[in-house]
């Protein structure tokens, strides 16, 4: 019956400033047009657009996700080198929470919010 996740939907406050976070802060490619736009990411897309809800914001998510409110809580991009990709991220301004969590050759990873407050883990597994 289901096949495979086509594409996961991102209510965002700024089209454009979220654009150029996941493309030229996190290399993905992709293209906006008006309020809407897409990235990919393997073969899912990331479905952004821009929330014409006054109050747009988001739901109080933080890299202590055991303690988030219900919902879609983060998510997690799969990188070869955690301390390469980490140090990469940061040249091209991303903040993260806190250093990487875990012992190398095991799983591991390190988060931080896109524009919006959605956090986004990058993990080596």
């Amino acid at each position: 019956m289901l096949k495979r996740l086509d594409n996961i939907g991102i209510a965002v406050r700024d089209i454009q400033r979220s654009m150029a976070f996941y493309t030229e802060q996190l290399g993905l490619a992709g293209q906006a047009h008006g309020t809407e736009g897409s990235v990919q990411v393997g073969d899912l897309s990331l479905y952004l657009f821009q929330t014409q809800a006054p109050d747009a914001g988001a739901v109080g998510r933080t890299a202590d996700y055991l303690h988030d409110p219900v919902g879609i809580d983060h998510l997690a991009f799969e990188v070869e080198d955690i301390a390469r990709a980490g140090a990469e991220l940061e040249a091209k301004g991303i903040v993260f929470a806190g250093p990487v969590v875990g012992d190398p050759g095991q799983f591991r990873y390190r988060g931080f919010s896109d524009p919006d407050g959605n956090m986004l883990y990058i993990i080596q597994k």
